[in-house]
């Protein structure tokens, strides 16, 4: 189905894949996957039947594989390489405790960013996430520092 050029220009569409992709992990958060296991649980289909039939099933799995990196790139899903094999897992919801109530709440953005070079040129990256809390409104916490 073909999308329109501002479609194409603003960005990728959230797709029914990806939903699909996501809402497996998350049903199944205490393992990890690969691509393979995951195609098989959301029953993206292919077909190796014919070798024409089998060329077009191959750019379908390519397909996958990106989409699945791409969501790892914007961090819905995590990956880590076990024993040579990539694995997939549902990423946890980012939680922050509110600095006025303490009540925890679910990150609604989270972004890193790089500060200024030590004395060694070293800078520290930070993870920080930005939070809504019902009472007292948005806050930002620094969910990880770490020197690169």
């Amino acid at each position: 189905m073909p999308i329109t050029k501002e479609e194409f220009e603003s960005g990728k569409l959230h797709s029914k894949v990806e939903e699909e992709i996501i809402s497996f992990l998350k049903e199944r958060k205490e393992g990890a996957f690969t691509s393979q296991e995951i195609m098989g649980g959301t029953h993206y289909h292919t077909d190796f039947s014919t070798p024409e039939i089998a060329k077009m099933s191959t750019f379908a799995i390519a397909d996958f594989t990106a989409l699945l990196y791409d969501l790892v790139k914007s961090e819905k899903i995590k990956m880590k390489a076990v024993r040579g094999r990539m694995y997939f897992m549902a990423r946890g919801d980012i939680v922050a405790k509110c600095p006025k109530c303490g009540v925890e709440v679910a990150a609604k953005k989270t972004w890193k960013m790089a500060g200024r070079p030590d004395k060694k040129g070293k800078r520290t990256q930070l993870h920080i996430g930005l939070f809504e809390c019902q009472k007292h409104g948005t806050f930002r916490a620094v969910l990880a520092k770490r020197k690169i």
